[in-house]
Order: structure tokens, then sequence, then C-alpha cells
């Protein structure tokens, strides 16, 4: 394995939470290595929306293992793009487009088990398990 910046997908953090030794392995594997995990501001609010009673520690335990990313106007104007060019075609919503338009600026990997969400052309999507 080798360094990799990683832009981590909702789906996976959700997974990592939920304790799928999957998802573990793969973050344990990444960090070992020495990879950047950052997830979008995005996943955040997702996450946070979804949580659940007693995950709150386990949710900031989370969220000190990635670096946040800001939308930022190149990310929301590439956003933009991929949902003009994706949301009737491939049914990408903007939660979505944003995280592949962090991913597509910062020049990051993107992991996630939902690939089929990504169509975008000039990004490196990745199913990690």
């Amino acid at each position: 394995m080798t360094v990799r910046s990683l832009l981590i997908d909702s789906d996976v953090l959700i997974d990592l939470l939920r304790k799928i030794a999957s998802a573990r392995a793969f973050i344990d594997a990444e960090i070992k290595v020495g990879s950047y995990l950052f997830c979008s501001v995005i996943s955040r609010t997702e996450i946070l929306a979804g949580v659940r009673p007693g995950e709150e520690d386990a949710i900031r335990a989370l969220f000190s293992i990635v670096t946040p990313v800001d939308v930022d106007i190149a990310i929301a104007d590439r956003a933009g793009e991929f949902l003009c060019k994706y949301a009737k075609s491939h049914s990408v919503g903007i939660g979505d487009a944003l995280i592949a338009g962090t991913a597509h600026e910062m020049k990051l990997v993107l992991i996630t088990r939902n690939v089929k969400h990504y169509p975008m052309k000039g990004m490196q999507v990745v199913k990690p398990y």
C-alpha cells in the first residue's frame, strides 16, 4: 500500500460508526501507511443528521481522524457542472455532486461503496470493500 490522499464518503464513515469490520480494517490500513484522510463538510452534515443516541463520543472520535473540507467557490462551481451533466441521466443529487466536486478539485481519491453515485470523469473513485 502507498500513501494516498483520500476523501472518505459518508457511507464508509457511517460503516465505521456502525462498527463494520471491513470499514475499520480499511481505515486502519490507510492510517498505518500514513494516508491523508479527508471528509467533505457535506458528509459531516449527513452523519450529524443521522446521529443515534449514545453515538456522540464515537462521532467525535471519527471526526478527529478525518480532516474536514469546506465547500469553496471552485468546489461549488464544479458541483454545479456535475449536476448539470449528471442529475437527470444518473440521478446525482446535490450532496453527491458537492462531494464529487471536492474530490475533483482537491485531486483526492474518492472512497465510497456507492460508486454508481459518481459517474463523473476526471477523478478516481474507489470501492474500498
